[in-house]
């Protein structure tokens, strides 16, 4: 009897997840990607958010502020500096929280470091993530086999790693203002220039990255926001315009969205905004059950910017103010998606991509 019980459990979670499934991928799907609220409230009252390992968490979106605010819960605030040594990928000096080495014995190695001319790039995860997670450690290794450039991870998983999604989202002002200071530190200790300086987030990650470029003294080059978090940001909108990505935040701001209206933004909020395959779930190759409804969508921003970085004209783009005028073919092609985005782009851009890697239609 026992036995007969499990096994009807079992059944029932699988009928249910085949049933979300299929609500989240049926009729209701609006143009634009967003579930109708007679969807059981999916992407307006509640949401499944993906962890780094691309598993659903339950998300209430219906959580007040006034509750968020007073919540208290007890978790390492640490932050770990990575600055990643010359090609091998698995190499790295720890820094403290104004960018000096954590072990005297580096010191010549990181002042050679940050004394160079290369391109700085700071690359950070999101929420139930880390930076040895897939998506930051691919791309660390994407652009030090690749790039002639200097590469720190940020890892506030610390923080991050908390179950309740609305605290970690109000945190991320407090975890963008501490990178704000760290890369003060770097321009005290060492001169580095904003000029030098590329931000990278995904998810949470890209507004922490915002933040702290509008908290640092100095004027941050470029940002790229890898479909940077909605909930709790553009719906429902707890935060200020100061505590979220926006396209004032450096000289240059690309944001690519892979999940808009749902775990993204769907307005466009960079300098450029890229919409491949109009930046909706499912993304091509992730209509799959196994791929936890829309997780697979959120983290294809990390996998087509990491692309680029290989092969820089991957992803090849076209200005249109919609998705329409993109389908009726009547937009030209305008540069590319990605690391080697031209610094003249600016406002909506789409394309369409492979399912499977290679991703990009250019390569």
């Amino acid at each position: 009897m026992r036995f007969i019980k499990v096994v009807f459990l079992i059944l029932c979670v699988v009928t249910g997840l085949v049933y979300a499934h299929a609500r989240l991928h049926d009729s209701t799907f609006q143009d634009l990607g967003i579930m109708s609220n007679d969807d059981d409230g999916y992407g307006t009252r509640w949401i499944y958010f993906p962890d780094g390992d691309g598993y659903p968490h339950y998300v209430n979106l219906t959580i007040a502020q006034e509750e968020i605010l007073t919540t208290r819960l007890s978790s390492s605030d640490e932050i770990l500096f990575r600055l990643h040594i010359g090609n091998d990928t698995e190499s790295y000096v720890l820094l403290d929280n104004e960018g000096r080495p954590m072990n005297k014995s580096d010191r010549s190695i990181v002042e050679n470091k940050m004394s160079s001319k290369k391109s700085l790039k700071l690359l950070t995860h999101g929420w139930l993530s880390s930076v040895d997670k897939p998506g930051v450690s691919d791309l660390k290794n994407a652009y030090l086999e690749t790039q002639n450039v200097d590469v720190i991870t940020v890892d506030w998983s610390a923080t991050a790693s908390s179950l309740f999604y609305p605290w970690v989202a109000n945190e991320t002002k407090d975890i963008g203002a501490r990178i704000g200071s760290f890369l003060d530190g770097l321009s005290k200790w060492y001169n580095v220039t904003g000029e030098r300086v590329h931000l990278i987030g995904h998810s949470l990650g890209a507004h922490v990255m915002g933040i702290a470029a509008f908290q640092t003294k100095m004027r941050v080059n470029r940002i790229t926001g890898l479909d940077p978090a909605r909930p709790f940001f553009e719906f429902p909108s707890h935060l200020n315009d100061s505590e979220k990505l926006d396209s004032s935040d450096a000289d240059f701001v690309d944001i690519i969205h892979t999940c808009a209206g749902l775990l993204g933004f769907l307005t466009p909020i960079g300098t450029v905004d890229f919409y491949p395959n109009n930046g909706v779930a499912p993304q091509p190759g992730c209509e799959d059950i196994v791929k936890f409804f829309d997780g697979c969508s959120h983290g294809r921003s990390f996998y087509y910017f990491m692309e680029s970085v290989k092969y820089p004209k991957s992803f090849p783009t076209y200005r249109c103010e919609t998705w329409d005028d993109f389908l009726n073919k009547q937009c030209d092609h305008h540069g590319y998606m990605g690391e080697g985005v031209n610094r003249t782009m600016e406002g909506k851009y789409y394309l369409i991509t492979n399912p499977f890697e290679p991703f990009g239609k250019g390569v």
